[in-house]
């Protein structure tokens, strides 16, 4: 058998990250692992679980190490989770605890045709729902006609084991594992020629997978979702191999009847490259018959979500028929269907500059913000501040207030840019909006009479926050010290301390150790043991101030002081250590 590389904690840890290698050692402390077995390069294992009996974990093993990992879990995909962790690190301390098996192959090869229908009737009795599978044919070599009511049997079945009690969204993962089978023997009949086949089986999972649609619209890890994606692809793959038109028909409605489904779930993913198969791989006339299906669902209300369906189906139209639309048609469909950008792009390349402009007035704000690129790639950048500056007033969504002001300031209209950065800026005032202020101010030579005024009004407002961030950018570190004592201390976060304190290091020392202090104070005084890490690097910063000070009697007894007083915080103290302090 080869021999799996030596493998380490440390290991471990650089697979998956810091919060799950510490909850996959609280596992593997709390023996959560059990059935650990290895079959040549592999490990596998049952792990005990918190939203479900068990999961299953399985790891593969390359010359360098891990290759690969999979865990049932909602998020083990990829083997990263805590279950796969317990596993390796059972592996790594416990390797003797594993049961060595033989590959699957040679095993079965071993068994007489007695034994293995044994075998079989054992594993039934032990997993009943795999019965089902004695009604499937064992690969596409199978020379028996196909039988769709076991096909479909086998798809309910998956969905039939969904455990509810304990939250059916967990177990998309298992329903994957169960339809494996089926989308294997799919893949088999495709290889081996027969698209028919292979397209009877996609349609029949991706049509169970939205008869499921609570089960579907839970998975929070997009498993199933994105199952049907890959049907879909598979789908369109055995469309380009069949010439039978029922069969195609049959195909087309599948993959429409997906497409769909997607469209009315809102676009959750499961049906993104329909309308490129659609489009692409059908003939002239079953475009015409898809439009027709296209309009047919076209929705008639003036809810947002009718208005999201009729665009996402306007550009299905506008693909589909692209080969028979003339301009008027085209136009006509963008109209209709809500599509503002393709509108503008048609009517400015065929000249039409006041029509695309009177379509851009009607559009609001946010619509109106996606056309002003349109207009300027066509070199109409001039028109398109005009249709912004004439809703000034009413303007609701800011965005284009700064779209406005970076195309005044492009063209040096200081005065006008500066008015629009002031609305901006008055509302809701931030750091960032006070850092544009000042280039059209400092060129209109006024910068310095409206920051006065700007500080006057905070401190009137009592915003200390925005006036320490306002004096830390302008560098006056003394004015940030005095602006954060002002503030309450329920209102102080501990990002900005800290970024007054790294600012008065030089400046203001004893300031600056003060503050470090405070916030490390916080999270000893807390016991917060998530975070004694940085209140000790906190404290290393204190550390490097008073040696610049060449003050280390001082040093000595905060120290000192910390430690007799938090003694009995392992957790700290350790983390003290580490950087020794």
């Amino acid at each position: 058998m080869p021999s799996i590389p030596r493998l380490t904690e440390s290991a471990i840890r650089h697979w998956t990250d810091d919060v799950y290698f510490q909850r996959g050692q609280s596992y593997y402390a709390g023996g959560a692992i059990y059935e650990q077995r290895r079959q040549g390069m592999t490990i596998k294992s049952k792990c005990s679980g918190s939203q479900a009996p068990f999961y299953r974990q399985e790891v593969v093993f390359n010359s360098k190490g891990i290759e690969s990992a999979q865990c049932s879990c909602p998020v083990g995909a990829g083997g990263h989770c805590k279950h796969a962790v317990a596993l390796l690190l059972t592996w790594v301390n416990d390797p003797d605890s594993f049961q060595e098996i033989e590959a699957f192959d040679a095993a079965l090869e071993k068994r007489s045709k007695a034994e293995l229908i044994a075998l079989v009737k054992q594993m039934l009795e032990q997993e009943p729902d795999l019965e089902s599978l004695l009604d499937l044919p064992l690969s596409a070599e199978d020379s028996a006609p196909m039988d769709m009511k076991a096909i479909r049997r086998q798809a309910q079945q998956a969905f039939r084991g969904v455990d509810y009690e304990w939250g059916g969204h967990g177990y998309t993962g298992e329903i994957e594992h169960s339809l494996q089978p089926l989308l294997n023997l799919a893949s088999d009949y495709l290889a081996r020629g027969n698209a028919e086949n292979s397209a009877a089986i996609y349609t029949t999972v991706i049509e169970t997978i939205f008869d499921n649609e609570e089960v579907a619209m839970q998975d929070e890890e997009g498993e199933l979702l994105g199952l049907a994606h890959e049907c879909a692809e598979a789908l369109g793959t055995c469309l380009s191999k069949i010439n039978d038109p029922k069969k195609r028909r049959e195909i087309l409605e599948a993959l429409f009847g997906a497409y769909k489904w997607d469209v009315q779930a809102g676009g959750v993913g499961a049906a993104d490259s329909v309308p490129e198969i659609l489009t692409a791989k059908t003939t002239p006339e079953e475009r015409v018959e898809i439009a027709k299906w296209v309009r047919d669902i076209m929705p008639k209300g003036k809810e947002w979500s009718d208005n999201y369906r009729r665009e996402v189906l306007g550009k299905f139209l506008l693909d589909i028929e692209a080969d028979t639309l003339d301009d008027e048609a085209y136009l006509k469909i963008c109209r209709q269907t809500g599509r503002l950008n393709d509108l503008i792009e048609r009517l400015l390349k065929l000249k039409r500059v006041e029509e695309a402009a009177d379509a851009a007035r009607g559009a609001e704000d946010y619509p109106l913000l996606n056309t002003l690129g349109i207009f300027t790639k066509h070199k109409q950048a001039a028109l398109a501040e005009k249709l912004v500056t004439e809703r000034l007033e009413k303007i609701k969504d800011t965005r284009l207030l700064e779209w406005l002001s970076e195309r005044r300031k492009e063209r040096g209209d200081w005065a006008g840019s500066l008015q629009l950065e002031e609305r901006l800026f008055w509302p809701r005032p931030n750091l960032e909006q006070y850092k544009k202020l000042r280039k059209p101010a400092k060129e209109l030579n006024r910068w310095d009479e409206l920051r006065t005024r700007i500080i006057a009004e905070l401190e009137k407002k009592k915003d200390f926050g925005l006036l320490v961030q306002i004096h830390l950018h302008d560098k006056e570190v003394g004015l940030a010290i005095a602006a954060l004592g002002k503030m309450p201390e329920q209102w102080m976060s501990q990002s900005l301390k800290i970024e007054v304190a790294q600012a008065a290091k030089s400046q203001y020392p004893q300031e600056s150790i003060r503050l470090y202090v405070e916030a490390a104070a916080r999270i000893m005084d807390n016991r917060d043991r998530g975070n004694y890490s940085q209140a000790a690097q906190y404290l290393r910063e204190t550390r490097e101030i008073y040696r610049q000070l060449n003050d280390a009697p001082s040093w000595d007894k905060l120290i000192a002081d910390i430690r007799e007083r938090y003694k009995k915080l392992p957790a700290l103290q350790s983390e003290l250590n580490h950087l020794k302090l």
